[in-house]
């Protein structure tokens, strides 16, 4: 059976517009300025931020980062008592940016899933709010379990979001962040009632987020 002619015309209007939403959202046409990898938001800092100090940058290979994107890292050591924690910043092509979340990367790297991934509220020092995503990991190590508790989040215009498909809510961006925060956890260990964790990711996600406007 032979298509009618305006069954062909649709069929190659309809490629022809994926391919324009593709486009879109990988930035194919982007001109230059837009494809710049953005800032770097850690090494600038040296106040305490919400109980945590700024330690030493971290390494990262470029090798190991996803195309088009910059990851700078930094380590913040507690002003008391407590353990230090990491914090990551990805920044490029939300195309890039918007994918390669923990909830994935870390699978590859020995850990397992040891509480779903779900959605924080984070209250900031100034009264605002951010959204996190939020879970905790562990993988076995040759002293023992190693658990960790993954903080992520995104951010195009200084407000850190964690949205249900960030790739298309952030799709129109030129440039997107990502926050990762990073700390260890005890295996009995209760934040429920006192998180200083919680409190530092507020205060940095507003601190960062003042550098992204």
């Amino acid at each position: 059976m032979r298509l009618q002619p305006k069954y062909i015309f649709l069929t190659l209007l309809m490629l022809g517009l994926s391919g324009v939403v593709h486009g879109m959202l990988t930035h194919r046409w982007a001109p230059a300025s837009a494809q710049e990898m953005g800032i770097d938001l850690l090494s600038g800092l040296n106040k305490p931020i919400s109980g945590f100090i700024p330690g030493a940058m971290l390494p990262v290979d470029p090798k190991d980062m996803p195309p088009k994107t910059k990851t700078v890292s930094r380590q913040f050591l507690p002003q008391g008592a407590g353990r230090a924690c990491v914090a990551a910043v990805t920044s490029g092509l939300p195309a890039e940016v918007a994918i390669h979340t923990p909830d994935v990367c870390y699978l590859g790297t020995g850990y397992r899933v040891k509480t779903p991934t779900s959605k924080q509220t984070i209250l900031l020092p100034n009264g605002n709010q951010a959204s996190f995503y939020v879970a905790d990991f562990e993988k076995q190590s040759p002293t023992g379990v190693e658990r960790i508790r993954v903080r992520w989040a995104w951010s195009a215009n200084g407000t850190w979001e964690a949205p249900d498909f960030p790739r298309w809510y952030f799709g129109r961006s030129p440039l997107l962040y990502k926050l990762y925060v990073v700390h260890p956890l005890e295996e009995e260990e209760d934040l429920t009632k006192n998180d200083p964790y919680r409190t530092f990711v507020g205060g940095l996600a507003q601190e960062l987020g003042q550098l992204v406007k």
